[in-house]
């Protein structure tokens, strides 16, 4: 084998990219671990953090980058009216399975559908919250979620009938188990919610933006209400 043979194998080699389902395990194993490091404030985004830099690595070893999961920006401004309509639908889809959760679980499940939540009863912990609804709440989640592992999904399940359907199921079970921290409802609320931004993912033709911008702004709307009870300027039940 020639020198140049040899040098063409070993970067072969090198760029093999690991096969889709340890790609997944290895993300989920990242997030799973980092988060039980003790010391952090906010375990949560920090192992969002780490498995997006996870992610950026694996897509660098396949030769691709972010937007071949979807992180594309628009072309024309018929793309940006778009956009905009997208994220406008996500936000109400998110409200209808959000508004579904508040009537059903409490019935289904009494106590246990109540929902706890990080601690914004001060306005520099408001923002606090707001720093990390834009970042990782709302750019990881969703690049995680709905960009990485429904893509990696279907490449495991290959090229079958409701593929992507199945893959927004998947990412629906992963994103309730990781907030569980909000208990039992919290769980079941986050999934439909987490269903329903993997069905728009697919609606809006697996771009991002439209899930990360809506993603953001739903809950950016959460917290600030939950903010407003807190500090007693409103008093009304059953949001959040």
């Amino acid at each position: 084998m020639t020198t140049t043979s040899l040098q063409t194998a070993h970067t072969a080699e090198r760029t093999s990219p690991i096969p889709a389902w340890g790609e997944i395990l290895l993300v989920v194993a990242t997030f799973s671990l980092v988060r039980l490091i003790p010391g952090f404030e906010y375990p949560g985004p920090v192992a969002l953090i780490a498995s997006t830099l996870v992610i950026t690595i694996l897509l660098r070893l396949r030769g691709e980058g972010w937007n071949s999961l979807g992180l594309r920006g628009p072309k024309s401004f018929g793309d940006v009216l778009k956009g905009a309509g997208m994220v406008v639908l996500v936000f109400v889809g998110a409200a209808i399975a959000n508004a579904i959760a508040m009537t059903v679980l409490p019935a289904l499940l009494g106590a246990a559908a109540e929902r706890e939540f990080m601690d914004v009863s001060t306005f520099p912990k408001y923002l606090i919250m707001m720093g990390i609804v834009w970042t990782t709440a709302s750019f990881c989640e969703e690049m995680v979620f709905r960009g990485f592992l429904m893509h990696r999904a279907v490449e495991v399940l290959g090229a079958r009938r409701f593929a992507w359907l199945f893959a927004a199921l998947f990412q629906t079970v992963l994103f309730g188990l990781v907030h569980a921290y909000q208990g039992i409802g919290g769980i079941v609320t986050t999934g439909l919610v987490g269903l329903t931004f993997g069905l728009m993912y697919l609606i809006a033709r697996r771009n991002l933006w439209p899930t990360i911008i809506g993603h953001g702004l739903v809950n950016t709307f959460g917290i600030t209400v939950l903010h407003l009870q807190a500090t007693g300027a409103i008093n009304t039940s059953g949001l959040g």
